[in-house]
């Protein structure tokens, strides 16, 4: 019989869950009570996850320009909540030229390296997040918000508890060994039957369409946190920052949450028509 995967989570699990319950209480608060608050408030925390990944990646080397990253974050956000996908894409193009010039005038040493860098910095995190707003404001937003919420946090729920339970077969032991394909199915299954739940009683949509949504995004899900478990095995970093309790840094926090953005407001946008 397989031996049973090492899971050491390092983790505070009553003070997580306080945390998350915390965060969990003000997305709410902002897209269902205070509509206004939601754009600072997730303006704060990309940038503030755009400063660990830049500074995880400039751990090696001061390659990617934190600072402009961070300057560039909030037009992200503001051009994606005021102006929709089109003035997203012109904010993101002239982001990306922004990134260019301020990287040339630094220098040609290494110059690929830092444009390569800096570039998926501003993709990854200020790019991907942008579409949580472009969700908000389609019909039912704040309901496509949650729903989207809730499906990821169900994959992470689901993943933890059958990883702890069941793990035995890692998925990936060179970046992340704690996860196991059994903890994948217990993601995958719990995530489908809240799909299930979304789709019928949020949006009265037909069963099939929650089983998808449930299945294709738990495999985001997946990916975005080996993502970034492998920026943090390169960088040689635990955790991006100590600003959670109980989670680490921000972006521990956001990694499922971040491509899963872009994903449900493509899914949502084709099933809930």
């Amino acid at each position: 019989m397989p031996r049973r995967a090492e899971i050491k989570t390092g983790r505070n699990l009553p003070l997580a869950t306080f945390v998350a319950l915390g965060l969990f209480g003000l997305v709410l608060l902002s897209t269902f009570v205070l509509n206004w608050l939601f754009l600072p408030l997730l303006t704060i925390f990309v940038c503030l996850a755009v400063s660990e990944l830049a500074n995880a990646l400039n751990l090696k080397s001061n390659q990617v320009r934190r600072n402009d990253l961070l300057l560039l974050t909030p037009i992200l956000l503001i051009s994606a909540y005021f102006g929709g996908l089109q003035a997203l894409l012109i904010s993101f193009g002239l982001g990306i030229m922004f990134l260019i010039i301020t990287t040339l005038r630094s220098g040609i040493d290494d110059f690929n390296n830092k444009i390569s860098k800096s570039v998926f910095a501003l993709t990854y995190l200020p790019f991907m997040a942008t579409f949580v707003l472009i969700m908000l404001n389609q019909d039912s937003g704040p309901l496509r918000v949650l729903a989207f919420i809730l499906l990821t946090v169900a994959s992470d729920t689901g993943a933890y508890f059958s990883g702890i339970i069941f793990g035995r077969h890692p998925m990936a032991p060179s970046i992340s060994p704690a996860k196991t394909w059994e903890g994948f199915a217990g993601g995958l299954g719990l995530q489908i039957a809240m799909g299930a739940l979304v789709f019928t009683y949020f949006f009265e949509a037909a069963l099939w369409k929650g089983l998808v949504a449930g299945a294709l995004l738990t495999i985001t899900a997946v990916l975005g946190d080996l993502l970034e478990s492998a920026i943090k095995r390169d960088a040689g970093v635990k955790d991006m920052s100590g600003i959670l309790p109980g989670h680490g840094g921000v972006l521990d926090r956001l990694d499922s949450l971040i491509p899963n953005a872009l994903v449900a407001w493509a899914l949502f946008s084709w099933l809930l028509t």
